[in-house]
């Protein structure tokens, strides 16, 4: 069921007559079953096809694909290809950029010009209040500042409890009052530094070892490291690792067992459908004498593996 303010948000994108529409949404909102709305009434207007998905990391065009079931690419290969007249859009043809507060000003500029030119239309969706982009950026925003009639959704449905939900769209907005609410609730743990690692990281195992996804965050790349290699000799003596591994862009190592992240997108490693992306995670199943690894997804449907290079080994891979 769609909410008041979906509903209102899918109307206003449909009927502006705009080639340029924005849609904000915080996190939990809903964004994405608008999306998917929005592109099934679309495409029963403009037939199959008529609606393509952008975003600026492989990663986000990927989620992206699966939630709408789209053809769906990252902002730089589209607008690679187009320069060398590859791809470009058709009329009638509905291009939604998710995660646009990411992306760059010239890119969005460059591709809403040749929409314009073609008769598609440009559907920008994100947070003005998230991370902006690393390129030259703004436009995101700029749009959301000037345009007094931008849908915006604002009913959070991803939490259990309604205080996190309010108390959510306040840490949005940089309202310091609301760290009163989370301490009210238990939420924030007090302690020293090396006090407050040692009990994340000891919440995170148990979570693992419960069977559980469990995220640990820290606020430097070295502290990350630190932990990811705890974690790697905890795993060493439970006899969940191998001992003998090669050494990765982090100054870890790796091998048969670990968790491993690739942080650069490489489409010559194809696997299945998919390529090596930023931000993937696998699991090692081999690590080779030349620096190698042999490596399978961390979450995969199939148990298909793939190679990674020592060279791309020990420039772009970190334990994770």
């Amino acid at each position: 069921m769609l909410s008041p303010d979906q509903k209102q948000a899918i109307a206003k994108i449909g009927i502006s007559g705009r080639t340029l529409d924005v849609l904000v949404g915080p996190a939990g909102t809903g964004k994405t079953t608008t999306m998917q709305t929005l592109h099934t009434a679309w495409e029963r207007r403009h037939g199959k096809g008529s609606v393509i998905g952008l975003a600026p990391s492989a990663a986000a065009a990927e989620v992206l694909a699966g939630d709408l079931g789209v053809a769906t690419e990252n902002t730089a290969k589209w607008l690679h290809e187009h320069r060398h007249g590859n791809w470009n859009l058709t009329a009638a043809q509905l291009v939604i950029i998710d995660e646009a507060s990411l992306a760059g000003t010239l890119a969005l500029d460059t591709i809403t010009t040749h929409a314009t030119a073609v008769g598609a239309k440009v559907l920008l969706v994100g947070d003005w209040a998230q991370f902006a982009a690393v390129d030259a950026g703004g436009a995101f925003g700029m749009l959301v500042r000037e345009r007094d009639d931008t849908p915006e959704l604002l009913d959070v449905r991803r939490f259990r409890n309604d205080w996190e939900k309010h108390a959510s769209l306040g840490l949005r907005i940089g309202d310091t009052d609301v760290i009163d609410t989370y301490l009210a609730h238990d939420r924030v743990t007090p302690g020293g530094y090396e006090e407050i690692l040692e009990q994340a990281y000891q919440a995170c195992q148990q979570d693992q070892a419960a069977g559980k996804t469990s995220v640990l965050i820290a606020e430097t790349l070295d502290t990350v490291s630190q932990l990811n290699t705890r974690a790697r000799t905890d795993r060493i003596l439970a006899g969940e690792v191998a001992l003998d591994g090669v050494r990765l862009h982090d100054g870890n190592e790796a091998s048969r067992g670990d968790r491993v992240i690739t942080r650069k997108n490489d489409r010559r490693l194809s696997l299945g459908r998919g390529w090596v992306k930023n931000g993937d995670r696998w699991t090692v199943t081999r690590a080779h004498d030349d620096g190698a690894l042999t490596v399978r997804r961390a979450l995969p449907k199939w148990r298909t593996t793939i190679p990674l290079p020592a060279a791309y080994v020990a420039e772009n891979v970190e334990l994770g």
